[in-house]
């Protein structure tokens, strides 16, 4: 255990001396807080009782005391009277339309008071009434449900009456799946605030970055020894042929795990630092009103954040395979790159859609936010599932194939 520990130990200290690497880590790890800080600065609101242009804290402060205004059960009374004053607000629009669509919040305040522009535009201009709305909506002649629940069970039986993308159509078992998965969602649901999660459900796509640089980082761990001629002078040696090549995926495993994690935490810590961890333990269709699926806001963040730990594992075996076969690191830190690039451009492309969505970047954005399904037979996993048990698989793999070809390598 002593020698494997030493080795394990040393293997990290190479990777760690891969410079270009090193700096991959680094920036990215940069660029992804730079963002997340941006991202929360920049952002602008006005303030729900005089109509103030606010931006940065005082913004994401406006916009907590405007969805905390909403908070509550959406039960059918609520949903009711919300739809009346928006009905009302619309029907108030619609008559000064022509004069309003051309003015200013700040021009509205003046000529009409901030009574006018908190009964009317605000109400008219909120992404809360006009979802409801949307969600509610039965039919283009303006028939709407009953209840909130009547209204999300319906567009999900539309969605899956019809084709993922208008191209995939679901098979029974899709929609028996997520039809079970609707009638989960327990109803009415609570309504509040929840921007800290937001930001970090919304962030996903990024954590396709950290995955790139790992791979640059561990791309040297075999391939390296091909390239610096170094996998000979082991040959001879006992520890070289049994403990090296485990001693080396451990190390990478390690390290990336380490990487993945320094780099959710900040992320995440950014956002609930500054934003506050409020909203936890809210239903998910507080971001989307007919979502299937029946998970907390906090639940839904972390199994994303799991299941991203699981790609970048996957990930991860999968560059350490290439490295063993490979013998220059150039190509082993490209092919990861190209997955991601070719996952992005195949969404473009709708017949590829659902392979797309099997990579990175491309996964973690539609993860939890669309219904897409794999059937296999009458068994049916959704993406999330899909992409732990691919990369999963990935990992189980190409982890001791990794070690087999080294291995073999230094017996040739």
């Amino acid at each position: 255990m002593t020698a494997m520990r030493t080795l394990v130990t040393y293997e990290i200290k190479k990777i760690l001396d891969n410079r270009a690497g090193m700096a991959a880590c680094v920036i990215v790890w940069i660029l992804l807080v730079a963002i997340a800080v941006a991202n929360i600065m920049t952002a602008g609101a006005r303030d729900g009782d005089t109509g103030a242009w606010m931006e940065g804290i005082a913004a994401h402060q406006a916009v907590r005391e405007n969805e905390q205004a909403k908070a509550g059960v959406l039960d059918d009374a609520r949903i009711s009277a919300d739809l009346a004053a928006y009905d009302q607000a619309l029907a108030r629009w619609d008559e000064m339309a022509s004069e309003l669509n051309s003015m200013s919040s700040e021009e509205i305040i003046e000529r009409y008071g901030i009574e006018f522009w908190h009964d009317v535009h605000k109400v008219v201009v909120s992404s809360y009434y006009q979802r409801l709305d949307t969600v509610l909506a039965l039919d283009a002649q303006g028939t709407r449900a009953h209840s909130l629940e009547e209204g999300s069970k319906t567009a999900i039986a539309h969605e899956l009456s019809g084709n993922y993308l208008g191209f995939f159509p679901y098979t029974q078992a899709e929609h028996d799946y997520w039809t079970e998965k609707a009638e989960k969602v327990s109803w009415p649901i609570e309504y509040g605030y929840a921007g800290a999660w937001d930001g970090i459900f919304n962030w996903m796509s990024f954590y396709a970055l950290v995955i790139l640089a790992a791979a640059i980082a561990v791309s040297g761990v075999y391939a390296g020894e091909y390239q610096n001629r170094t996998a000979a002078v082991v040959l001879p040696t006992r520890n070289g042929t049994y403990m090296l090549p485990p001693a080396k995926t451990t190390a990478a495993l390690a390290f990336v795990s380490t990487y993945y994690l320094l780099c959710v935490g900040s992320i995440c810590g950014i956002y609930l630092a500054m934003l506050g961890p409020d909203g936890a333990g809210l239903p998910c269709q507080i971001f989307d009103f007919a979502s299937p699926y029946p998970y907390s806001v906090g639940a839904v963040c972390g199994l994303c954040l799991l299941v991203g730990y699981v790609v970048c594992l996957g990930a991860t075996a999968f560059t350490l395979l290439l490295s063993s076969k490979l013998r220059s690191v150039m190509p082993v830190a490209v092919v990861p790159l190209a997955v991601t690039l070719l996952g992005i451009l195949g969404k473009l492309i709708v017949p590829l859609a659902k392979i797309a969505d099997l990579t990175p970047m491309t996964g973690f954005n539609d993860m939890f936010s669309a219904m897409v399904s794999y059937a296999v037979g009458p068994i049916v996993f959704d993406l999330p599932s899909m992409l732990a048990l691919l990369y999963g698989a990935l990992l189980a793999a190409c982890v001791p194939l990794s070690i087999r070809m080294f291995r073999r390598h230094q017996v040739m």
